[in-house]
């Protein structure tokens, strides 16, 4: 390993590990993870600054949930390459499946907190599935959303494309 990144990872570091920026930066901070067992549990302070954020609700949809669950995948990802002193790269979503959720909103001044386990991988290709599960403080044990996401890294789109053939051929 080349780097070491610390175990909690808070809201001024957090953009070390993620390539998103601005109002699309939708996770506040790292509470914990495991590289060996690819497993990672995020938080997102929900906030009227939120780009999903609509006022008369006053917070942000429940299906926002997968995007907040794919950037807490993406900020394992992000570690592992810090640690091995590798680029991080930018992920797609390829598709969310089994989506249910509890809730059809989270309130502004909410902290939700994502779990996020790996659940295959190909490593040659560079793609992911993770199961999800997102939890709020008024909850309880059980996560009020889970999900399955299935997500790429990239360099390029000429690489995406390439994968893409591969898979359709």
């Amino acid at each position: 390993m080349n780097a070491k990144v610390p175990e909690f990872i808070g809201e001024n570091e957090i953009e070390e590990y993620l390539p998103h920026r601005g109002k699309m930066l939708l996770l506040s901070r790292i509470v914990s993870y495991d590289i060996e067992k690819h497993i990672i549990t995020g938080e997102y302070d929900i906030t009227k600054e939120c780009i999903f954020y609509e006022k008369d609700a006053d917070g942000i949809p429940s299906w926002v949930s997968f995007e907040l669950m794919a950037q807490t995948v993406c900020a394992l990802t992000g570690i592992a390459h810090k640690l091995f002193g590798r680029k991080i790269l930018p992920g797609m979503i390829l598709s969310v499946t089994g989506f249910k959720t509890k809730r059809e909103w989270f309130k502004a001044g909410e902290t939700v907190r994502m779990r996020m386990t790996e659940d295959y991988c190909d490593a040659e290709s560079a793609l992911y599935n993770y199961i999800g599960e997102l939890f709020t403080s008024d909850g309880g044990e059980e996560p009020v959303v889970t999900a399955k996401i299935s997500a790429i890294e990239i360099e390029s789109l000429e690489q995406l494309k390439e994968i893409r053939g591969r898979y359709l051929e």
